[in-house]
């Protein structure tokens, strides 16, 4: 009994810094991250436009991650990576501060997350290795609950700071531009004090690493559960993501939504997800990965209804709160899902695969959708035009949502 404490103890003291980590870097990224589409189209983004916005965000975040995660894996270190990525995104919120037209914003937002992609594998990683599988959704559901507690407090005083500094873009993004750098670069130096597991194994470092990639290509298709929830997620995402560019342009150009009324959106839908996180993450452990998950997807299917229809900002907000809860669901299965499907050993590069698949998918899906977009406004007008993308992704995803029935559940597997 007192060795069992004694290591509760010791993971709870492990895992301590994730949380305090997750809550800084949440709220610096919370200060920008809700209002970034907002900037693009007041600096005069069109809905092709917003297609890049998406598409080159999603495929930089995700194109780099299968050979960071695969060093991070034979290097058998996971803070380096973390610290280097944080300061990376950290640092280049600074130019944002000067961009002048919507492409130097894509450019600048896609530059950041193909090199901020360096600690995205890493850090799904090291919860995996710092948690054990019984204990992945109850985990996870709290750093996602501490990340919403520190993205919720900054949005709202983000939305608030906007509205009284100036009518530019610019001027009204200064202040949280240097707040998320300070926040980035305090995250950093919070996962220096998180000492990773000694591993008796050396690292490997000989070998070619590009035919090691493609051997982990290799080996994650021997991966029944894994491929499987790769292409049913990447579809989803694909249908997904062609609502995504017109999100914005809806918010600002139709329901002329102020920032204020976006950090309000966005903070109702993260108190929803703060309340529920905790209850998801149990529910993850206790019933299962697939419900969840299932219930999550078939959830999304009201979000290009709402946007296509909403009368106004308040209605959009109002139905935000059962997104909240839909998100916590989903926080709590889909990591401890894909943890479950990943053999121990190849984490860091099962994660990045899989987030390659849903960067690959969600880059033609937003680039599409940008272009069908202006196509469709061009011959039918703003609302009309908006509304008739919308309802291709929602038929889209309806399909996609289906295929999540043929998952097959991981929580008894993983005991």
């Amino acid at each position: 009994m007192k060795h069992e404490t004694t290591a509760k103890d010791k993971t709870k003291a492990e895992l301590t810094p994730l949380y305090i980590r997750s809550i800084v870097n949440s709220f610096g990224v919370g200060m920008v991250n809700p209002f970034t589409g907002a900037y693009a189209v007041k600096l005069g983004a069109s809905a092709s436009d917003m297609g890049w916005f998406q598409s080159s965000s999603n495929i930089s975040n995700n194109v780099m991650q299968i050979f960071w995660g695969r060093l991070s894996d034979k290097l058998k270190r996971r803070i380096p990576f973390i610290v280097f990525g944080s300061l990376i995104v950290a640092v280049l919120w600074l130019p944002m501060i000067f961009v002048t037209n919507a492409t130097q914003l894509i450019i600048l937002l896609a530059i950041q997350a193909l090199l901020g992609s360096i600690a995205t594998p890493a850090w799904t990683a090291l919860i995996g290795d710092l948690v054990p599988s019984l204990k992945l959704g109850t985990t996870n559901a709290t750093i996602n609950l501490w990340a919403s507690v520190g993205s919720l407090i900054a949005t709202a005083t983000s939305g608030i700071v906007m509205i009284q500094i100036g009518m530019q873009p610019q001027e009204m993004f200064f202040i949280p531009l240097i707040v998320a750098v300070l926040c980035g670069i305090t995250s950093s130096i919070i996962m220096l004090r998180i000492k990773e597991r000694k591993v008796n194994e050396r690292p490997n470092s000989k070998g070619n690493f590009a035919s090691d990639i493609f051997d982990i290509l290799k080996f994650t298709r021997e991966t029944p559960d894994f491929v499987r929830y790769c292409y049913v997620e990447g579809t989803f995402q694909f249908f997904m993501s062609i609502a995504w560019p017109l999100m914005a342009i809806t918010q600002i150009k139709v329901l002329n939504a102020s920032m204020l009324d976006i950090a309000l959106f966005t903070v109702v839908q993260s108190l929803v997800t703060i309340i529920f996180q905790g209850w998801a993450g149990r529910l993850a452990d206790r019933i299962g990965r697939k419900p969840l998950l299932v219930f999550f997807r078939f959830s999304l299917l009201t979000v290009p209804i709402a946007y296509a229809f909403s009368p106004n900002m308040n209605t959009l907000i109002a139905v935000s709160a059962f997104w909240g809860l839909s998100n916590a669901l989903g926080q709590a299965s889909m990591t401890a899902y894909l943890l479950d499907v990943a053999p121990k050993e190849y984490r860091g590069s099962f994660a990045a695969t899989f987030n390659l698949v849903v960067g690959v998918t969600s880059f033609f899906g937003s680039l599409i959708g940008g272009y069908l977009s202006d196509y469709a406004i061009g011959i039918f007008g703003l609302v009309l035009g908006l509304q008739i993308i919308y309802m291709i992704s929602l038929i889209g995803r309806t399909i996609a949502a289906t295929l999540y029935l043929t998952l097959r559940e991981t929580l008894k597997q993983s005991t």
